[in-house]
């Protein structure tokens, strides 16, 4: 039976699990694992840990909201999560959208001048799908216009040796469920203000700790999605699905997706003295969890062909979190993929709506189509991806040069084929 891969397999071993599994049942003393946590992450001392991106965000703007007026605005590179620019209106401030390219991601310097009005204070840049964007020019505008800098690199994490830019003045890193070594919960911030991060940090410890058992329940929950990821598994789960008319896609998409009640409660916890373990021990790989990525991203992309339209997929440095591709018809697409054994799915991500500003490249890529990537698919699946993705990709050549050169590596046995 030919087996179905999942658009994304969770970034764990199950070696990583078990950890979870004993960490949960004799969790160490929460404050010494936080405190060593928070100086291997940054021997500067400006690392603080937090339950999530968004909980980094809100205790950011606690302590920075105080010093502003309610209606004050807060600029978002206009593709992100929901969430974040929903957490910017809960505390009275309003979102402003800059657009972004649909292919490099990047943001205009000279858009962003044009939308700083006089009751402009921060401006939030994202980096998407595994990618790093050039931050230099938006630091240099932001600091002509005394802009605070906010930069979520939840998509972005390379290993512990990049904390984000040492300009901005606070970068977000996420090891949620999807993200890279996921620890199933838990964020890392870099906060190079030592008075703000005090602050920070003060609120932070005043908030309740995340039962270790509702994090265990987590990790066992996402440990059941690990195990339905097999493709032989997963193409199973599919079929009975279908038989029960549920969509599968949506099923895995639900089961790792945090819900907006869990976002909302866990915006105001910190993490377990478990989660913190796991966390500890994940950042100790290094960049060996994107590392792995390397080889077979390229081999995919090479055998796509340089004129597939693939966002981001020329910028480096590059994490390969994810493989969007733009294309007309996507559900087409879709639907092809899936009958060769391949899900895809769409970003969890939205466009900025201000009501004001235009964002057409957001528009266009929050409608990419993220292509089912994983560095332990084999060669041979990484070609027929390509072949089944190609034909559909806007102004892609159809030369075969790409897949000629991965074919050539490929392996020639037919019991080689992942089921």
């Amino acid at each position: 039976m030919l087996g179905l891969h999942p658009c994304k397999r969770l970034d764990f071993s199950w070696a990583d699990w078990l950890f979870a599994v004993r960490a949960c049942l004799a969790p160490p003393p929460w404050t010494e694992a936080c405190e060593r946590l928070e100086r291997g992450w940054a021997p500067d001392g400006s690392g603080l840990v937090c339950l999530s991106v968004r909980s980094a965000f809100d205790l950011f703007l606690r302590v920075a909201g105080p010093k502003w007026r309610a209606g004050d605005e807060i600029i978002f590179t206009a593709l992100t999560i929901p969430d974040m620019p929903a957490i910017a209106r809960q505390h009275g401030f309003r979102p402003v959208a800059l657009d972004i390219d649909r292919l490099t991601t990047a943001w205009d310097t000279d858009g962003l001048e044009a939308l700083v009005g006089p009751r402009t204070r921060a401006v939030v840049v994202t980096h998407l799908f595994g990618a790093r964007l050039d931050l230099a020019p938006t630091l240099a505008a932001a600091r002509r216009r005394d802009l605070v800098v906010v930069e979520d690199c939840a998509q972005a994490y390379a290993g512990p040796d990049w904390r984000g830019h040492t300009g901005a003045d606070i970068s977000l890193f996420s090891f949620g469920p999807l993200k890279t070594a996921t620890a199933f919960a838990g964020a890392l911030a870099s906060v190079r203000d030592a008075t703000t991060r005090r602050a920070m940090r003060r609120l932070s410890r005043q908030t309740p700790a995340q039962s270790t058992g509702v994090y265990l329940r987590r990790v066992f929950r996402y440990g059941a999605v690990q195990a339905a990821s097999n493709p032989l598994a997963y193409r199973a789960i599919a079929a009975l699905a279908e038989r029960l008319g549920v969509d599968a896609s949506k099923w895995a998409d639900s089961a790792t997706r945090i819900s907006q009640a869990d976002a909302a409660q866990g915006m105001r916890q910190r993490p377990c003295a478990a989660a913190l373990a796991v966390l500890e021990r994940r950042i100790r790989e290094g960049p060996a969890p994107v590392a792995r990525r390397q080889a077979p991203a390229r081999a995919l992309l090479d055998a796509l062909g340089p004129s597939a339209p693939l966002p981001t997929s020329r910028a480096e440095p590059h994490g390969r979190w994810m493989v969007p591709a733009l294309c007309e018809d996507s559900d087409g697409l879709r639907a092809a993929l899936r009958i060769e054994g391949f899900d895809a799915m769409r970003a969890r991500l939205a466009p900025v709506a201000d009501g004001e500003h235009p964002t057409p490249g957001a528009n266009a890529l929050a409608d990419a189509l993220c292509l089912p990537f994983d560095p332990r698919m084999t060669e041979r699946d990484l070609l027929r991806l390509a072949t089944v993705a190609r034909p559909f990709l806007c102004g892609v050549e159809m030369d075969g040069g790409g897949d000629r050169a991965l074919e050539a590596k490929a392996p020639k046995d037919p019991s080689d084929r992942q089921h």
